[in-house]
């Protein structure tokens, strides 16, 4: 007996099932390949609807159609999906010479699912519903999908929640051994079951509803899913666990996604940000290095030999939410934090290592600078100021002083003879380039090339070179009295720099004034140490050097006067958080040892 269509339609799908089965058994996922299997079975489905509907062949028809359907998902446009799913209901209906309500999903499911209750096709209706279940769910259509559920539950009044209804959903799940797909109903239905608790609890965490997200993902956690995904669940948790104040059960959570899946990235940087609240920088650190190996690790792999299934998690749950949960900040941010993190917990020598990695991959890749949400990544010629202070204090003078030089080439010729500060500066979006010409920009050009002189002389003074650390010290003021402060500026990017550069100076002229000392030149040291009280009122350190030159050049009254001015010392503003390049790089030469001081101008006072 000669085949009929059925049978030749049928062999069909199953070769090309069959093809796409011993493409994922091997992993070899290419996109070629998906598209050619998508590209077969459209050519099936336009034979099989280029005849009149008819029950015999129905089974057929709706299985190439989800066959098709699986693929459209990531292979067609929206459009042609619902299209594909509209065609197949309208002749699911016409098969059994039933009316077609109208060309709307809504009532035409309402009518396909009343029509085909209790009947031999309902399993098979029941595929192209999860379908639909899954363009719904991407698109975050959450009305749609409980309309649908309702229907299969046999509910004519909504209760409103999703989570119940799929809860207790059952689906008609029969498969035919004769009728081969790409993906078994029962996988679809259980990895759409687990992404919409995830998708629910994400949109509760965007709401800042962490207890309702936290309920929703622990029975997420006990749902049948990938291994991948089952880790973000553990992540996600640990997030509330984290907002809910609760730290401890975090870390336990991003521990338990390691477990599951060692390639969660997202568990490991939640982790750092855990330990960074709790204090525990040696940890942190440690969380940040294994997350820096992982993604240098999974940007070095074969993307060729990595497998992607017919249906991901990425797809159901949308760009959106995915991002949300896999976000994870760029390679150059980790290194930065790294770098900052080990210089300022004395892990000076792992510090500039990961400085310089950061400067090697800023100029092999300046273009990719990141943006990252809440934080703000330095600019770059902040950054090299840091890498400079971290060599300092990891006593390579010599790479810091090149690395200085780099700053000053960039800056020195942006910055004018004078730059006046008003309340009339505009603050301007600027790139991370130096090439705006807004008054905000000039003034970091200033920051910047005072800062990298500066450090010169730091690095020179570690070199027991004090006439040479005295020149860089000198070229740094010299930077920093271009700006004139007409009137105080309100904005505060603008504010912020001026305090930078108002610290940078009462530093600068500190360290110039020890060079003085050093060099036997007191009244110069003198008038260095009182502008630098005037530009930082109330250091201690100055005031008390201001009163040993004062007694050196044999001004004792006038040192017995400022000794007891010193003592009542009152910080009149609170203290700066100076960017790490400001901070004291190792021993502070204007430190000062108040005992043999303290004993003479006690004793001059009691004499006097």
């Amino acid at each position: 007996m000669p085949p009929t269509l059925v049978d030749r339609w049928t062999e069909e799908n199953n070769t090309v099932a069959l093809k796409w089965k011993e493409y994922e058994s091997h992993r070899q996922l290419l996109q070629d390949i998906r598209k050619h299997c998508y590209s077969e079975w459209l050519k099936l489905q336009q034979k099989a609807q280029g005849v009149a509907a008819q029950t015999k062949h129905l089974k057929l028809e709706i299985t190439i159609s989800y066959n098709t359907l699986l693929f459209s998902l990531s292979c067609g446009t929206p459009k042609e999906t619902k299209d594909c799913i509209t065609n197949i209901l309208i002749r699911a209906l016409e098969a059994v010479h039933k009316q077609v309500p109208s060309y709307d999903l809504v009532a035409l499911w309402q009518a396909v699912l009343k029509t085909f209750g209790g009947m031999a096709y309902e399993p098979w209706i029941h595929k192209l519903l999860l379908i639909q279940w899954a363009v719904w769910l991407s698109e975050r259509n959450y009305d749609g999908v409980l309309d649908l559920l309702l229907h299969v539950n046999h509910k004519s009044t909504s209760s409103g929640d999703l989570l119940a209804e799929t809860r207790n959903l059952t689906l008609s799940i029969e498969e035919d051994d004769s009728l081969l797909v790409a993906l078994a109903t029962k996988d679809l239905q259980e990895l759409l079951h687990v992404c919409t608790f995830i998708s629910i609890g994400v949109e509760q965490m965007k709401k800042e509803k962490y207890v309702e997200a936290f309920r929703v993902l622990q029975e997420a956690a006990t749902q049948p899913s990938p291994r991948a995904l089952l880790a973000h669940v553990h992540v996600l948790t640990g997030f509330c666990y984290a907002k809910l104040q609760k730290p401890q059960s975090a870390l336990q959570c991003y521990r338990k996604a390691l477990e599951v899946d060692f390639n969660c990235q997202r568990a490991l940087y939640q982790s750092s940000l855990v330990y960074k609240q709790l204090s525990n920088t040696n940890a942190e650190i440690e969380a940040l290095h294994l997350l820096h190996s992982a993604v240098m690790l999974h940007a070095e792999s074969n993307p060729s030999n990595s497998s992607m299934p017919l249906i991901s998690p990425d797809m159901l749950l949308g760009s959106e939410q995915i991002e949300f949960i896999c976000q994870i900040p760029s390679t150059l941010y980790i290194l930065h934090t790294l770098g900052h993190r080990c210089v300022l917990s004395d892990r000076t020598s792992e510090g500039a290592e990961y400085y310089l990695d950061l400067l090697a991959s800023l100029q092999s890749d300046s273009k990719q600078m990141p943006v990252e949400d809440g934080s703000s990544f330095p600019r770059i010629p902040a950054i090299y100021l840091e890498a400079a202070f971290a060599l300092l204090k990891a006593k390579r003078v010599w790479d810091a002083l090149a690395i200085c030089d780099e700053v000053i080439a960039k800056t020195v010729d942006l910055i004018p003879e004078s730059l006046l500060i008003s309340p009339l500066v505009s603050r301007e979006l600027v790139p991370l380039t130096l090439e705006a010409d807004s008054q905000e920009e000039k003034l970091q050009c200033v920051l910047w090339s005072g800062a990298a002189y500066y450090l010169q002389g730091q690095a020179h003074l570690q070199l027991k070179d004090t006439k040479e650390a005295l020149t860089n010290f000198t070229r740094a003021i010299n930077q920093l009295v271009k700006v004139c402060i007409k009137q105080k500026v309100k904005d505060p990017g603008v504010e912020k720099t001026v305090t930078f550069l108002e610290a940078l100076k009462g530093k600068a002229l500190s360290f110039r004034a020890v060079c003085f000392v050093e060099r036997g030149k007191l009244k110069e040291a003198l008038r260095d140490f009182q502008l630098s009280l005037q530009a930082t009122p109330g250091c201690m350190n100055t005031g008390m050097w201001l009163v040993e030159i004062m007694w050196r050049l044999d001004r004792k009254q006038e040192a017995a006067a400022m000794w007891k001015q010193i003592l009542n010392f009152t910080q009149s503003t609170p203290p700066v958080d100076l960017p790490l390049y400001l901070q004291t790089c190792n021993e502070d030469p204007t430190a000062f040892d108040l005992s043999s001081l303290k004993r003479k101008i006690e004793e001059f006072i009691q004499n006097c």
